[in-house]
């Protein structure tokens, strides 16, 4: 079939040569999985025999089955053999491969390779020794990253995509060392937060003359580790006030809750085996066998002592902090008798007999745990099912007592159930004459054979003994909630078993989850979005009952401030703090209300000494009175299992306001240095001289405004300053709002909100594409004004005051229209070519995107009233020609200087 074949390679439009293709198939050739299949298959053929011959032996699972003997991932082949005299017992498939595969096994402090993974009895040394050779690589990539002149959203892609993609593969099977962690994500803060120097040369004048494209060349900050905003901040999804930086350890914790995710999946695999035999024997659980249960009772997982790797997997999953999908009073019977009755924040224990009952557990009451009722464990009641079963049999007069104490206990929904009569069950397992194992629908008769991997398969009806209920669990192996939801014909839904697996200790889907998301349907670019709002909710970045971040130039809920009064308070506070130390350099001082120096400030009080705070502990307990002592509480005991910690917030005025000022800001429309130019502006974190100065990365001298004709000599450069008060910023705001007032008839002020913040109404915008028009042209005026005090600060020390004055009079203006003129012409080329054909431009890289932009649109955007540009039609031979006529200069339609 491949004999004789020959290939091309097309590129840009441009196809090569053919050249005969003399070994390997195509790439994506349908071909190419079937010749593996052909070669691995009697393999796997011939190890299963062997193993079924007793010639190999295989290694026992906890639940008492062998393990698979081998395993099959691509070019890959593992084998699991219980002595490594097994694995010489046979020449091992001599007669379907040509080469053995080298045989590795672990003795003493050796280390081997699995997939990439090392694996040994010293797993902590093996895990340094992973991940100490990835982060040396990770340095390398940062030196041949650093090289590249990127602007911020480069660097922010680069550390995402390209840095901290070498970590993902490995950190889902291993946490790595904190020190590693600590310093790996170090380096990507450090590369994302730091500029590179360039030589400037005449950069002020080829900017000016409008030889430069971009700002890639622009004057850069000095390098430092700390990133403004700051790196959880940052790393929030864009329209929740953050710039989508990856976070390391947020990401990890993601990728290790997937696995848990992944058990809670009816599929039947070896690896599960092994992790629900040590859940289900933790010290807390091994009496209770509630299994894989035990993830949302209110055991803390350090007493669960559970081994390192599955330690990690489970505190991640938690950290997700899942909660009830569902109200207590809202739950299906089948779910509310497999709750359990142990270590559920649901049932409580009054802490006096004076307590009175609560369905929800109040402050006077704990969880019951396995302590609390000795003989209820030594009974085997331990779930609500085996309760309901108790109540309907005679018991001595202690378990009795008991009885009715628990069932007080529950939640009145779950008293209901608890007391009503058994009903039959849906499904029921047997064995036929010749002792398969089958499981039959009472309601249907169709009887089913259960597949290794727990699916059920039609089988013929024949006579069974029954020998117990069984859960059935209907399951999509294709997992529709990780891509575009599939078409009811096409759903790939089919029956499980959950008892070769469970047990009879199965789980009841839907009851866990976060958000409106079930715990067995984990998607990690969600899990790790919700665990760094929940970061971020920890550390006050999050305002209380928000979801996105309070933009430092708006006021916070129940404040009645203007964004200009917001502004004024926040830059006091850097005016107040600049104070020039003996070495000349600016210090970052403590929060100054006023202007009094820091030395002025009362001193704190004097910690008490730990003794005298020991005693007063001791003195407190004694006036107390003694209580139970208390169990080891849930790494979330102190919520309830019913709210969910990002519940969505009430709705609130202000918080609607931020809202739609990320979203805005987030716009795909936007050109990406515009875009996080006012990111940076909205969070208050522009380094112009004076916020420079408070961070201490500027003197006082440096934290003044660059420009010669500035009214005031020693006036610090803070926002307001820069893009609003500076005679060279009032210059090209007032032809802003000029222009607009040219375009639309409507002259707007040159204030923070409308300037800076757009947090106002917009009202002078009649349509949505004006709007859209509006606020480009802003962002592309404040770029301006950006670049130009960038490249003023450069040249302040290299230039004299009156050619610094006659080179930058005009600067800030020629630069915004420059920019304005490029965008009209850039929509112009969308509109008129297909970009993905234009010279210099990779077809591939923009595969699966429309980058194209409708006339109607280009005109809605750019030629109302035709004051900006209009559209002309040129007659020329046969064909009309539409032509772009832009009409923005520095006199039409206003003038520019």
């Amino acid at each position: 079939m491949l004999q004789n074949t020959s290939a091309s390679a097309t590129f840009n439009g441009w196809r090569s040569t053919s050249f005969p293709e003399r070994s390997g198939v195509q790439q994506g050739s349908p071909l190419s999985p079937l010749l593996y299949v052909l070669a691995a298959q009697p393999l796997a053929s011939h190890l299963r025999r062997q193993c079924q011959l007793g010639v190999i032996r295989p290694i026992t699972m906890p639940d008492g089955q062998p393990a698979p003997v081998s395993h099959q991932h691509a070019d890959d082949t593992s084998l699991h053999v219980l002595e490594p005299r097994d694995a010489q017992a046979q020449p091992l498939a001599s007669a379907t491969v040509s080469t053995l595969p080298s045989i590795s096994f672990i003795t003493g402090q050796q280390t081997i390779k699995h997939l990439g993974v090392r694996l040994g009895y010293d797993m902590p040394a093996a895990c340094h020794q992973t991940f100490t050779g990835i982060y040396q690589a990770i340095r390398a990539k940062v030196r041949h990253w650093s090289a590249r002149g990127l602007s911020f959203s480069g660097r922010v892609h680069v550390a995402k995509q390209v840095l901290a993609a070498s970590l993902w593969y490995h950190a889902t099977f291993q946490r790595p060392p904190e020190q590693l962690l600590q310093q790996i994500s170090r380096q990507l803060t450090r590369y994302v937060a730091s500029a590179q120097h360039q030589s400037q040369g005449d950069a002020a004048v080829a900017l000016a003359q409008g030889n430069s494209q971009d700002s890639a060349a622009l004057p850069a900050s000095a390098p430092s580790a700390a990133l403004f905003p700051r790196v959880l901040t940052s790393s929030l999804p864009p329209a929740q006030g953050g710039v989508g930086l990856v976070e390391v350890p947020t990401q990890i914790q993601a990728l290790q809750a997937k696995v848990v995710s992944r058990l809670l999946e009816p599929e039947r695999l070896a690896w599960k085996v092994f992790q629900l035999h040590h859940l289900s024997h933790a010290p807390q659980a091994s009496q209770l066998a509630y299994g894989a249960t035990i993830l949302f009772s209110t055991a803390s997982t350090a007493s669960l002592h559970l081994p390192a790797r599955l330690m990690g997997y489970v505190t991640a999953f938690r950290a997700l902090q899942p909660h009830r999908l569902l109200p207590v009073n809202a739950m299906p019977a089948e779910a509310i008798l497999n709750e359990p009755l142990f270590l559920n924040q649901q049932i409580q224990l009054p802490l006096s007999p004076a307590a009175t009952h609560s369905a929800n557990g109040g402050m006077g009451s704990r969880p019951f745990t396995p302590q609390d009722q000795p003989l209820l464990l030594a009974a085997g009641i331990t779930k609500v099912a085996h309760l309901q079963a108790a109540l309907q049999v005679q018991h001595p007069q202690a378990l009795t007592a008991c009885l009715q104490s628990l069932l007080l206990a529950l939640p009145l929904p779950w008293q209901a159930a608890a007391t009503a009569a058994p009903t039959a069950p849906p499904w029921r397992q047997g064995h036929s004459a010749s002792g398969t194992q089958l499981i039959q629908n009472t309601q249907t008769g169709q009887q089913h054979s259960v597949s290794p991997h727990c699916q059920l398969l039609q089988a013929p009806t024949q006579a069974i003994s029954i020998s117990g209920p069984m859960h059935v669990t209907p399951w999509d192996p294709s997992r529709p909630w990780r891509g575009p939801a599939q078409q009811p014909a096409q759903s790939t839904v089919a029956l499980y078993s959950q008892g070769r697996l469970w047990g009879p200790k199965h789980l009841s889907w839907g009851v866990w989850g976060w958000g409106q998301q079930p715990a067995h349907q984990l998607v990690v670019r969600q899990a790790s979005q919700r665990l760094r709002l929940i970061q971020a909710r920890k550390h006050g970045i999050l305002a209380p009952g928000a979801l996105t971040c309070q933009p430092r130039l708006l006021p916070s809920l129940g404040s009645v401030l203007t964004p200009t009064q917001v502004l004024q308070a926040l830059e006091s506070r850097w005016t107040a703090s600049m104070q020039a130390s003996s070495a000349g350099r600016a210090r970052l001082s403590s929060d100054v209300p006023d202007s009094q120096p820091a030395w002025m400030a009362l001193s704190r009080g004097r910690r008490q000494h730990w003794s005298q705070r020991q005693l007063q502990q001791q003195a407190q307990q004694q006036q107390q009175p003694s209580q139970q002592p208390q169990p080891h509480h849930s790494d979330r005991a102190a919520i309830s299992d019913t709210v969910d910690v990002l519940a969505p917030p009430a709705s609130h005025p202000q918080l609607s306001e931020w809202r739609r000022v990320w979203e805005l800001a987030s716009a795909a429309y936007f050109n990406r240095q515009h875009r996080v130019l006012w990111w940076r502006i909205l969070h208050g974190c522009v380094m112009c001289g004076a916020f420079s100065a408070y961070i201490g990365r500027a003197t006082m001298e440096q934290a003044c405004c660059p420009y010669a004709c500035c009214s005031s000599p020693n006036q610090p450069q803070t926002i307001s300053h820069m893009f609003l008060e500076c005679p060279m910023a009032a210059t090209v705001i007032g032809w802003l709002c000029r222009l607009w007032q040219a375009v639309t008839g409507h002259l707007p002020d040159a204030s923070v909100a409308t300037i800076l913040v757009a947090s106002t109404s917009e009202g002078h915008c009649a349509s949505d594409a004006l709007l859209q028009t509006w606020h480009r042209l802003r962002l592309a005026v404040l770029h301006s004004i950006w670049t130009a005090a960038r490249i003023a600060a450069s040249s302040t020390h290299t230039s004299t005051q009156a050619s610094q004055s006659s080179s930058q009079s005009h600067l800030a203006s020629k630069l915004a229209l420059k920019t304005i003129v490029s965008m009209i012409r850039h929509d112009w080329v969308k509109c008129t070519d297909d970009v993905r054909q234009l010279s210099g431009v990779c077809s591939s890289w923009l595969r699966g995107r429309d980058p194209s932009m409708t006339l109607q649109a280009f005109r809605d955007l750019w030629c109302h009233h035709d004051a900006l540009a209009s559209i002309h039609t040129a007659h020329t031979g046969t064909e009309d020609k539409l032509e772009l006529v832009v009409n923005l200069s520095d006199m039409v339609p206003v003038q520019l200087f």
